[in-house]
Formats: C-alpha cells, sequence, structure tokens
C-alpha cells in the first residue's frame, strides 16, 4: 500500500508539472482525482481493481479498463440496470456524477490498463531462449559477453528501462545481428513484461534492491514525441509510416514497448537512407512517451452520424426522447447545453428514472454494442448544430 500512495504522489507530481505542456492528451480528465471519487462513491464497496475491493460486480480492471471514451461511457450505460437494483436493494443512494467527476472517472479507468500484471518469469526463460538474448549478453553470470550483462535491469519493476536500453542499441545490434546471419528478434503480445520478469528473478544485483522509477507523465511525453519529431513521419497526414495511435490502442505499456522495438529496425533503415540520425531516448523519455502514445487512443475515432442516427431509431431513443414523453429531456437540445464529460454524466445521473419509466413503457433495457455510443454522439452533436434545432431553441427561449 506504501508503494501504491508513494507511487501516486510521484504520479500526481509528475501530471502538476506537466499540466502546462500543450495537446495533453489527458486533459479532460485526471485519473487520480478519478481514484478518489471512485473510491469516494463507493464504486469499490462492489468493484475490485486488479482483485483488490468488492465483489458483487465485475473485477474493473478486466471489465473495462483500458476502452476508450464512447467504448466506457457505452458500458456504464449497459451496467446500470443491474447497479440501480443492487443499490436499491440496499437503500443506497445513486452515485450521480457532475461532468468533472464523470471525466476524471473514466480518466481512471482508462489509466488503469496502462501498466501490465507482473510478467511470468517461466514464459520469460522462453522469450530468453528463443530470441538467443544469452549468446550476446550475461545474465546471472552465464552467458556471452558481446555486449553488457543485463543483471541491473533486474532492479526495475517495469520493462521500459530495458527497453529503452534495448532502444538505444538497436542500431548496434543489427548490424551484429546481420554479420550473425540471424532474424531480427520480435516481440508478441506480453514477452517484455515476460522476459523482465525473468532478467528480475535470474539477475544478480546485491541486496536484490528495487528501483522505482517516476511514474509516467502522457503530457512529458507529448513533449518528447515533438522534439524527437514522431510526427513528422507517424501521424496520419504523414502517410510514411504506421499511426503509432492505431498501433498502440489498448496496448499496456509493455506491448507498446515491444511494438516499438519490432518498428526500430525498419525505422532506422529508413532514417539512415534519409541521413537523419537515429533518435536516443535518456531519463524518462521512453516511458513518457509510451503514456503518451496510450492517451493519444483515450479519446477514439469519430463516429458517423448516420449510423448513429439508426442506433437512436433501433434502440428506441426516439420513442421518448424525440417525442416529447414526460420526463425524457430533448436530448440534441441537452447536448447544446453540455459538452462530452456533461452528455455522460447527464446519462449517468438521468438513468435511474429512465429505469424507473422503462419499467412501465418498455420490456428492455437499450444496451450498446461497442461502436453505437460513438456513433451515437456523433449524431447528437449533428443534431445539437443541425440550423432546426437552433431555430427551435431560439423559439423556446423567446
Amino acid at each position: 500500500m506504501a508503494l501504491i500512495v508513494l507511487a501516486t504522489a510521484v504520479w500526481g507530481a509528475a501530471m502538476a508539472a506537466s499540466a502546462r505542456v500543450a495537446d495533453d492528451p489527458m486533459s479532460d480528465g485526471n485519473p487520480f482525482k478519478g481514484r478518489d471519487i471512485f473510491v469516494r462513491k463507493g464504486c469499490v464497496s462492489c468493484h475490485s481493481i486488479w482483485g483488490n475491493g468488492g465483489s458483487l460486480g465485475p473485477d474493473i480492471t478486466v471489465a473495462v479498463a483500458g476502452k476508450t471514451w464512447d467504448e466506457l461511457v457505452g458500458d456504464f450505460w449497459n451496467h446500470t440496470p443491474r447497479m440501480i437494483d443492487e443499490v436499491s436493494a440496499r437503500g443506497y443512494p445513486w452515485p450521480s456524477l457532475d461532468a468533472q467527476e464523470m471525466a476524471d472517472v473514466l480518466s481512471y479507468l482508462y489509466y488503469l490498463r496502462l501498466f501490465d500484471e507482473p510478467g511470468n518469469a517461466v514464459r520469460g526463460a522462453d522469450t530468453f531462449a528463443r530470441l538467443e538474448c544469452g549468446s550476446c549478453h550475461t545474465l546471472g553470470g552465464r552467458g556471452g559477453n558481446t555486449a553488457g550483462p543485463l543483471d541491473r535491469f533486474g532492479a526495475y519493476p517495469s520493462p521500459t528501462p530495458l527497453a529503452q536500453a534495448m532502444w538505444n542499441a538497436g542500431p548496434r545490434m543489427q548490424q551484429e545481428q546481420l554479420r550473425r546471419g540471424r532474424d531480427i528478434p520480435q516481440f508478441t503480445g506480453h514477452e517484455m513484461a515476460d522476459l523482465q520478469a525473468y532478467i528480475r528473478s535470474e539477475g544478480r544485483r546485491a541486496g536484490r534492491e528495487v528501483d522505482l522509477q517516476p511514474l509516467p507523465s502522457p503530457g512529458r511525453g507529448a513533449e518528447v514525441y515533438r522534439r524527437k519529431q514522431c510526427g513528422t513521419c507517424h501521424d496520419s497526414r504523414g502517410g510514411r509510416a504506421p499511426d503509432i495511435t492505431r498501433a498502440a490502442l489498448s496496448k499496456t505499456a509493455s506491448e507498446i514497448t515491444g511494438l516499438l522495438w519490432n518498428h526500430s529496425y525498419a525505422m532506422g533503415a529508413m532514417m539512415r537512407a534519409r541521413g537523419v540520425p537515429f533518435p536516443h531516448f535518456s531519463g524518462s523519455d521512453l516511458s513518457d512517451l509510451v503514456a503518451y502514445l496510450y492517451f493519444r487512443g483515450y479519446l477514439g475515432d469519430e463516429g458517423v452520424a448516420t449510423r448513429g442516427a439508426a442506433v437512436f431509431k433501433n434502440k428506441g431513443c426516439a420513442g421518448c426522447h424525440g417525442a416529447g414523453i414526460a420526463g425524457a429531456p430533448d436530448l440534441a437540445s441537452a447536448l447544446k447545453r453540455a459538452d462530452r464529460p456533461g452528455l455522460a454524466a447527464a446519462m449517468w445521473n438521468h438513468a435511474p428514472q429512465m429505469h424507473r419509466l422503462m419499467a412501465e413503457k418498455a420490456p428492455f433495457w437499450p444496451k450498446f454494442e461497442p461502436g453505437d455510443m460513438r456513433d451515437l454522439a456523433a449524431y447528437l452533436r449533428r443534431l445539437a448544430t443541425s440550423p432546426e434545432n437552433a431555430a427551435r431553441s431560439g423559439k423556446s427561449k423567446s
């Protein structure tokens, strides 16, 4: 628990320091304020985080963590009927959220999947053997001596320091692999986390000390992204290299570091051909960059308004919200007065009232499939800005 408190404090300081950095992908919410709200509203009484907490509802880290904004809002909505029944049965008040609280909670739920569960040392041993790391590196007093020993990386819980050292040594490693006639090693899935676990278990280090790194800052990562000019090739408008945001979507830190490593060889060759120096990282550069790439996927893609119109109709939303049913607000007008967090909070706070209306008038609770909420939001935004709605809003004020 002490480590969690310390880590939270460090992250909070990092967040504050990075608040001035432009293009912070977390501008819609603060995950550590969201953590406090999650506890204060009693969510943790029913939901666990990595197995810690209540068991009445699903483990948040398994059920929803790491999903995009719209997916989280959709899952919140799908979850509400059961939660309303459970809360009512226990005599608890409905945990309403204002717009900022909703933004903070959603960012917290997304943040939870940035970090992996600890890797598996047994699987890591297989990865170590498959990639033939021991032919060049020593670990625990065994292995080759072409490159440096790996023991010191065992002090880190995260694989990011190892990944940063690998990245910086990438051009030399590539030349050595080619000289030996070997394939360039590639990582899949959680192999970086497993490899780190193996190094942690086998590496020699005095006192088995642990080196806790500052928690990564997406704001600082945005600065690294700009300083290293990654967007010159990777932003979609450049079209010269893969869209990193899509590649990193819903990936954990270890998965993203593996993807970056896999990409480094092709990238190095391209940069050599252009006479551009290979970028090196120092300090917390790579961990911050990984956090930035991870949070770039948070807001997801823009939805398709025409598909959202079909969702609005097929889910029965129009039956109440477009027909003036008592207690059912005009969603387009409501959205005109609210931003994205405001709309998500309004839906959440409206759920108990709608649950009662649905019990009287309809046999089912409309559930959203993946992508539905994104498209519905696009449709409602289009409605909110339509000339007809503007005229209606103006008429209602007169």
